[in-house]
């Protein structure tokens, strides 16, 4: 585990000794604070030195987890701390109304040690983000002052990056519940920007955690949505082809990187009903995967087609083979993922997956010493 994560202060707040005996356990790297009601964590968590994370029983005498929460987040000394609600409740109504009153996460009941603790260092890997960046605007602010005072205010350089400085804390105040939002972009900007050798140290570091952050916050975030809300959200006629098509576009200059050669093999006028932005990501994950992970200058093949009676997309790739044994595990969350396939957090076959689920359709993967093949199976 990160050491920079060992030093954050987690608040327990559970009526059950067992649970909080539990909790206790798994998280013994962590400082760790007790209450074993609403009325006592919001005293804990509204004191001069509030929590980094909050894990929240919903079901509580008194002051439920909804009612505590929504409290937090109307005192801005606890606005920002992320909150994992704990809930022996599997309805999506339930769910839903945890994230509407304020909540990040939830774990349910009895507790998965690694799901707890995968999830409880996403949202402390997103708190250490909002530190970072405040130090960061720090650091500008020291930088922008050094350069007013030597190349005057008619420097173009200078007036380009404060005001790239102020849309990028814009950014960071606006975006509170999901910080990494739009931070991508602009941390490539102030790198062009930049000539300072410290300044650019610290823009690699952070380019590079944020990243991996954000592609990671979204896809888990979506994963959830599509857990809790997936099946009723209203699909539409989905034209297959024309998204793959964009998305190879999209795609191209990447695998011209490898010189890697696309082949594309579509039937016409294949549709299916379904939510296209999900879909479009999961095309994009297949595909970028694909090429990723292919070896240089070989082929990749990605066709649509009918068969037994169902609409088929797959994806080809010749690279690392995936062993028999280990192609369960990768399209797990948080699963013991093969390098070849969710190279970082262990979500992005696991995100096609959820999305296959809510679309009653079906998932193959075959790898051999000649090429490995992703199919998407939809019902017609």
């Amino acid at each position: 585990m990160e050491n920079h994560l060992l030093d954050k202060t987690i608040l327990i707040v559970d009526d059950t000794p067992e649970n909080i005996d539990v909790l206790n356990g798994l998280l013994s790297d962590f400082k760790r604070k007790i209450a074993t009601n609403g009325e006592k964590a919001l005293k804990i968590a509204l004191s001069d030195n509030p929590p980094d994370l909050i894990l929240l029983d919903i079901m509580m005498p008194g002051m439920d987890g909804y009612e505590v929460c929504q409290k937090l987040r109307q005192d801005k000394r606890t606005l920002e701390v992320p909150v994992i609600f704990l809930t022996a409740k599997t309805e999506k109504t339930d769910i839903v109304k945890g994230f509407e009153a304020g909540g990040q996460d939830y774990v349910t009941k009895p507790f998965d040690a690694r799901e707890l603790m995968e999830r409880v260092k996403t949202q402390l890997k997103l708190r250490y983000q909002q530190e970072l960046l405040k130090n960061m605007n720090a650091v500008l602010e020291q930088k922008v002052e050094e350069r007013t005072a030597e190349l005057d205010k008619a420097n173009a350089q200078l007036l380009s990056l404060d005001e790239a400085k102020n849309q990028f804390l814009m950014l960071i105040s606006h975006e509170i519940r999901t910080p990494l939002n739009g931070i991508v972009g602009s941390t490539y900007f102030l790198s062009d920007s930049i000539d300072d050798p410290e300044l650019q140290e610290f823009l690699e570091m952070l380019k590079e955690s944020v990243d991996r952050l954000d592609k990671f916050s979204k896809t888990a975030l979506e994963i959830t949505q599509m857990q809790t809300i997936g099946r009723e959200l209203d699909k539409k006629s989905l034209d297959i082809n024309s998204i793959i098509t964009k998305i190879i576009e999209d795609k191209k200059n990447s695998a011209e990187e490898k010189s890697i050669n696309t082949i594309v093999e579509l039937t016409k006028n294949l549709h299916i009903k379904g939510l296209e932005n999900y879909f479009q990501r999961s095309i994009e994950e297949l595909i970028g995967n694909a090429i990723k992970f292919s070896d240089e200058k070989t082929d990749i093949k990605v066709r649509t087609f009918e068969e037994d009676g169902n609409i088929k997309i797959s994806v080809s790739d010749k690279g690392e083979i995936i062993p028999l044994e280990k192609i369960e595990e990768i399209i797990k969350p948080f699963g013991l993922a093969q390098k070849h396939y969710d190279k970082h957090s262990g979500l992005g076959l696991a995100y096609v997956r959820k999305y296959l689920d809510i679309h009653d359709a079906s998932l193959e993967i075959k790898s051999n010493k000649e090429e490995t093949v992703i199919t998407l199976i939809f019902g017609l």
